[in-house]
């Protein structure tokens, strides 16, 4: 019973987002001819510990501030308000998850920097942003508690998009190419677009707590133009980069089959009213991202296959 109530405390339903960013900009540089299996592994490992110290910390955080003491019938359930576990317990394990944060921080940066000219430099490089990144995952309501400011958005669109895809392109094909930054955001709008929904769904919750995220910033209205914003800002930066980057073949808009997927889950959006509504629409809009993701890197690998065919 209480292992159940730890994978619940995990939240493992949100681990496909750490999965899209690391999957497409890995893809990318398959696409150009390099990857390594391995450091794929590692880095996917290292942005799921990520992941998991995020919810774990937000857990922690929100029982510790007594903002899920005023959440509503329908919205996501937390283990530390809920007495299930523990404060105590539960700062155990975030301090367990920011040590494994750091140590695949360390292990990844390592691997990652061989083959590089400079690979001592790369390695400082990408070992400080990973303490930066386990430094956001705790800090969205612990420390500088950024989510409780209306910066939440600013961070996933930033860690989710550039700092994970780009960053994993770079690792991968041992190259820097900044065109990588549409895609990137492209991913990061998506898990922005997921933050909003749960910001949604915990709206009066979060109101009454007086938790300032970017949805009470802007009313609840404009948080459903903001979603509309997201998804097809997403899809517009990778229909632009598939034609900056010259490839523009029909199987390099693979992804675009998604896209009647994503306005359902808008036009279902719209009608949300309840927490409940709301909060059903989280697991599959991380499932599409996911799925969103594979599918720019799929369609160029595709797209490449078949022109090497004679």
């Amino acid at each position: 019973m209480k292992l159940k109530i730890w994978i619940s405390a995990l939240r493992l339903r949100t681990l496909p987002l750490a999965f899209a960013c690391i999957a497409l900009g890995s893809l990318i540089s398959a696409d150009e001819g390099s990857f390594s299996f391995i450091l794929f592994v590692l880095m996917l490992l290292t942005a799921i510990t990520y992941q998991l110290l995020s919810n774990l910390a937000n857990d922690y955080g929100d029982g510790l501030s007594g903002v899920d003491s005023h959440r509503l019938e329908g919205a996501e359930s937390r283990v530390v308000a809920s007495g299930q576990i523990s404060i105590l317990k539960m700062k155990s394990a975030v301090s367990i998850f920011s040590w494994a944060s750091i140590i695949l921080t360390l292990i990844t940066a390592y691997f990652g920097s061989i083959g590089f000219s400079e690979p001592s430099y790369i390695f400082i490089i990408f070992f400080l942003i990973g303490l930066l990144a386990t430094w956001s995952s705790r800090g969205y309501t612990l420390g500088f508690s950024f989510g409780y400011k209306a910066l939440g958005d600013l961070f996933v669109i930033l860690f989710f998009g550039p700092v994970g895809v780009l960053g994993s392109y770079i690792l991968q094909s041992k190259s820097l190419n900044m065109m990588i930054l549409l895609p990137s955001l492209s991913i990061g709008f998506l898990a922005a677009g997921v933050l909003n929904l749960n910001n949604m769904r915990d709206y009066e919750s979060d109101k009454k707590a007086g938790k300032m995220t970017l949805a009470i910033k802007i009313g609840i209205f404009n948080a459903r133009i903001y979603q509309i914003l997201l998804v097809f800002s997403s899809i517009g930066v990778a229909v632009l980069f598939m034609f900056l980057n010259k490839t523009t073949l029909y199987l390099n808009f693979l992804f675009l089959v998604f896209t009647p997927s994503l306005v359902f889950g808008l036009y279902q959006m719209w009608k949300a009213r309840s927490p409940k509504e709301f909060d059903v629409l989280l697991k599959p809009t991380a499932i599409i991202c996911v799925l969103f993701a594979i599918s720019i890197g799929l369609g160029l690998l595709l797209d490449s296959n078949k022109t090497l065919i004679p």
